[in-house]
């Protein structure tokens, strides 16, 4: 019998997550089938629904924090300390009438720094968004860090875009959780002039194979790191949640990394 999994979030355009889990399921010898759950407006009702359909799934842009609200307001379900710590779960595992989920995103995040070999402590961070993603990073930083978090909505904890415009001189690490670069905003630049940064030494993007606008004008000695090495560590955590494998990171990321460079 197959597991039958999904990634929810929209619109769906291009993801990867179905091509990677397909190359797991093929490397564990795993019967699974991954498919794509496009939902726009998410609901009670669609939860459900999604619930009674599938073994699990992955949750992205943009329902990471309501698909957390949604099952935090659940009796039958269990909660990790990464879900609850940022507000935000990716990855729902559905056992024995219960709700299990959890924030992957964080192992990848730690996959990537590791990777790129970058240091966070003490930077100065601005992060573009307010979003599930953006909750996760802000987890995944450490008291010596001072995050700026900017977005078209203000709140009490979010600056509008205009508003850290003097600000960006001091920028140190500049992170995009916004959908900007990837379809269908893939011909949208960042509120942000990158002419402006002076100090900037890592551009890190959560979305992977954007639109090369999205970089233009970036200055050539800024490290340009996107989302993909990250997607790649939470899909097989995910993954080995589902599953009950044990696969390590090391020894299928880079056959991994080399199918994905033929994909559309």
């Amino acid at each position: 019998m197959s597991l039958k999994i999904g990634i929810l979030g929209w619109p769906l355009t291009k993801t990867l997550s179905p091509s990677i889990h397909n190359m797991l399921a093929e490397f564990s010898r795993v019967d699974l089938v991954y498919e794509k759950l496009a939902v726009e407006n998410l609901n009670v009702e669609k939860f459900e629904a999604l619930n009674s359909k599938y073994d699990g799934y992955n949750v992205t842009i943009p329902h990471k924090r309501k698909i957390y609200e949604l099952i935090n307001s659940k009796d039958s379900s269990k909660l990790t300390k990464l879900a609850h710590g940022t507000q935000a779960v990716n990855t729902v595992v559905l056992k024995n009438s219960l709700i299990h989920a959890t924030n992957t995103d964080i192992e990848g995040l730690n996959k990537t720094f590791e990777f790129i070999n970058y240091d966070l402590k003490n930077k100065k961070i601005l992060i573009l968004g307010n979003g599930g993603s953006t909750q996760t990073f802000k987890y995944f930083c450490d008291s010596s860090n001072e995050v700026t978090v900017a977005s078209r909505q203000k709140d009490k904890n979010t600056k509008l875009y205009s508003e850290v415009l003097n600000f960006l001189p001091e920028v140190e690490v500049l992170i995009n959780t916004t959908p900007i670069g990837m379809p269908p905003f893939e011909d949208e630049i960042l509120p942000v002039p990158y002419e402006l940064f002076e100090n900037l030494e890592l551009f890190f993007n959560f979305g992977y194979k954007t639109n090369s606008k999205l970089t233009e004008g970036l200055p050539e000695n800024v490290q340009n790191v996107d989302g993909t090495t990250m997607l790649i560590g939470q899909a097989i955590s995910s993954f080995n949640l589902w599953t009950a494998q044990e696969i390590k990171f090391d020894h299928v990321y880079h056959e991994i990394l080399e199918r994905l460079k033929n994909e559309d």
